[in-house]
């Protein structure tokens, strides 16, 4: 069974107790940034949303309660977790089944593509960025891990001295224990991962950034912050 295989094996047999297991806290990471992601919609008057790895639907739950005026709408592969979505509520046409790296849609079809904890699932990341910059019309806004700021103070400068070394391959090594990818009980295969690390792609297809700790306290945010928000504004209104 491949990394991705395993992944969604993981996904389908936890569907039913994703949400008790991993999304119970209203102050977890992953709400403080739709918090933030629900005040910068009127900002820049987002019509329609696409969210990338959209699982049980919780984001597109929270916003849409708050955004009843706007069209909300999930890629999601494992057809258990869409499932799960459509019994809290969201409608069977809101959900397809997709592949971040592969987006079944036009060029500038959203004003806003968002994806919450889902690069850190993915083997190579920058697909699924580039596939969320080129479907939305206006913003991507993504939250997700920063291994750089994860950790004791020693930990985080050691790591950041591997990166500093361009041996971030080495670090991932030494990190999972030589296989590349850490494999839990708890949030299946996922890979050390930093949204630091693709601020260049991202910076080199938007008008502007803004970038947010979700999680921890921190000045410097690659130093300190173990999770990143990032909005990058394709349009300067």
């Amino acid at each position: 069974m491949s990394e991705v295989d395993e992944q969604r094996q993981y996904y389908k047999d936890t569907a039913g107790s994703y949400d008790d297991a991993c999304v119970a806290d209203p102050n977890d990471e992953h709400f403080i940034a739709s918090a933030l992601l629900s005040g910068i919609f009127r900002h820049y008057n987002i019509k329609s949303v696409l969210d990338v790895g959209c699982g049980t639907g919780r984001s597109i739950n929270y916003l849409e309660q708050r955004h009843p005026e706007m069209t909300f709408m999930g890629v999601e592969p494992v057809k258990e977790l869409r499932d799960v979505a459509i019994g809290k509520g969201l409608k069977e046409s809101q959900l397809a089944e997709g592949d971040a790296c592969n987006l079944d849609y036009e060029d500038g079809a959203f004003d806003c593509v968002m994806m919450f904890g889902v690069l850190h699932h993915i083997p190579d990341p920058e697909p699924a960025i580039r596939e969320a910059l080129r479907v939305s019309r206006k913003l991507v806004f993504i939250s997700d891990h920063n291994v750089y700021g994860m950790g004791s103070p020693l930990t985080k400068r050691v790591k950041q001295c591997f990166r500093d070394l361009h041996l971030r391959w080495l670090l991932k090594l030494l990190l999972t224990g030589g296989k590349g990818y850490h494999s839990t009980n708890w949030d299946g295969i996922f890979y050390p991962f930093s949204l630091v690390d693709y601020f260049p792609l991202i910076r080199a297809k938007v008008a502007a950034t803004y970038t947010f700790s979700t999680k921890t306290a921190a000045v410097n945010l690659y130093r300190d912050a173990s999770h990143l928000a990032i909005l990058g504004v394709k349009e300067d209104e």
